[in-house]
């Protein structure tokens, strides 16, 4: 049988080696409040994408909606869609979430290099300083994050007639779920057969680990950390989840 929804509880299991790990209490009240947020949104399904830990301990929870059984999902909740230079500026903020969606940062775009500070912002509209709110940031992350991670089994999704993506009904697992080769990004399905694989991207910037006795296996991203994605070859379930800070690492060239 296709999964056509990730199971939140199968999900935290699997996962949880991983450091993907969500407090008893939010794990509780998403029992409720998804199904919730489900109907207001006028959404079929809805699933859980991540959570961005912050400053004061005020995380936010991200869950990600679908009106069809597609890979074409959407983050409800996000802030209308932040245009390049907005998202630029909001890539060179490297501190945590303040915890505060009204919280407003300033970046000081020196003509010196790339290096910019963020504060509180003021009424001063200095040249060379811009103003980005928490929710552009967390927009901005949300698009990085899932721009480069985002993982999908291979051959579980297939474009129907109308070229729309939905969930291959005759998927019988993965040959080698123990090979990069056997994941893609969502974001590239389309083009599965023109290099769009996980063995495609940088190289040492995946972590896989395949339990032959469970058969069960994890992806960690090493770009994203915190990013993590479980597949298993007995159940075909799948599902994929983010906790962290939201900033990508830089340092990923030093370690490999």
């Amino acid at each position: 049988m296709v999964q056509l929804e990730p199971n939140l509880q199968l999900m935290l299991q699997h996962l949880t080696p991983c450091g993907a790990v969500l407090p008893a209490e939010a794990t509780a009240a998403m029992d409720h409040s998804i199904p919730i947020k489900r109907s207001e949104a006028g959404l079929k399904s809805m699933v859980l994408w991540g959570r961005f830990l912050a400053r004061n301990g005020k995380d936010y929870l991200v869950a990600e909606g679908y009106n069809n059984a597609t890979a074409n999902g959407k983050v409800v909740g996000r802030p209308a869609y932040c245009g390049p230079d907005t998202a630029a500026h909001a890539a060179k903020l490297r501190m945590q979430l303040s915890g505060d969606p009204a919280f407003q940062y300033t970046v000081n775009d020196t003509a010196g290099g790339p290096s910019s500070a963020a504060e509180p912002a003021a009424d001063s509209e200095d040249s060379g300083k811009y103003v980005v709110t928490e929710v552009q940031r967390l927009r901005t992350m949300i698009d990085n994050v899932n721009s480069a991670t985002a993982v999908q089994p291979k051959g579980y999704f297939i474009a129907n007639a109308h070229n729309e993506v939905v969930p291959n009904r005759l998927f019988s697992g993965l040959d080698y779920p123990d090979k990069l080769e056997s994941y893609v990004h969502r974001s590239s399905l389309l083009e599965e057969g023109k290099g769009g694989g996980l063995a495609g991207d940088v190289r040492g910037s995946w972590s896989l680990q395949y339990d032959s006795f469970k058969g069960v296996a994890l992806l960690r991203s090493l770009l994203f950390p915190g990013y993590c994605f479980y597949y298993s070859s007995h159940g075909l379930t799948w599902a994929s989840l983010y906790v962290g800070d939201g900033l990508q690492n830089n340092d990923l060239v030093f370690m490999l």
